[in-house]
Parts: structure tokens; sequence; C-alpha cells
């Protein structure tokens, strides 16, 4: 018994592989509240705007071996999407967009 496979046809020069989806990025310029969270992302309290995503944390280590805890948010306002990084025993947390912000 023979089974034959089936072949996919593509134009010369096509990549075998699917390109890449690019990111989604902001659709519209960040709000003054994520601007200025971006200028100091080391302080510990979020802008009135932000919206906790899954109240649970993210727990991890980095790949030094350093363990932290990430949360999510997201602006009301504008959209803008950022995580909030924080270690044990340590002052200051990191504020990070999940993607450039749109000034």
């Amino acid at each position: 018994m023979v089974v034959m496979k089936s072949a996919v046809l593509q134009p010369p020069g096509t990549p075998a592989m699917p390109a890449a989806v690019p990111s989604r990025a902001p659709a519209h310029p960040a709000c003054a509240h994520c601007l200025a969270l971006a200028d100091d992302p080391r302080r510990r309290e979020p802008h009135p705007c932000l919206a906790l995503h899954n109240t649970a944390p993210l727990v991890s280590q980095s790949a030094a071996g350093v363990p932290f805890s990430m949360l999510s948010f997201r602006c009301r306002e504008c959209g803008t999407a950022w995580r909030l990084y924080d270690r044990a025993n340590e002052l200051f947390v990191s504020w990070v967009p999940e993607h450039p912000l749109v000034r």
C-alpha cells in the first residue's frame, strides 16, 4: 500500500514558516497618567486609572535566580497595559509597559 502525502504548493521565494504576527501597539497615545508613570517607573502606588488584572501575582525567578512577583494592570483611560515587578525586601518596584508608549 502506498501512502501519499498532500503537498502544499507555494510560490518560489515564499518562506516555509508563516511570518510572525507583529505585536499590538496601543491604538491611541498614552494618557498623562501613564506618561508620568513611565517617567517615574519606580514609585510604589499606581495611578487611580489603573485596573488590576488577575489579583494573584505571578511569582517567578530571574535568570540570576532572584525571586520576584509580577502583577498586570490596564489603564482605564488609554488602555495601556502595565506590568508591576516587585522583589522581596526591596524598597522600589518597577513599572514596565507591555508595549512602547505612544506619545
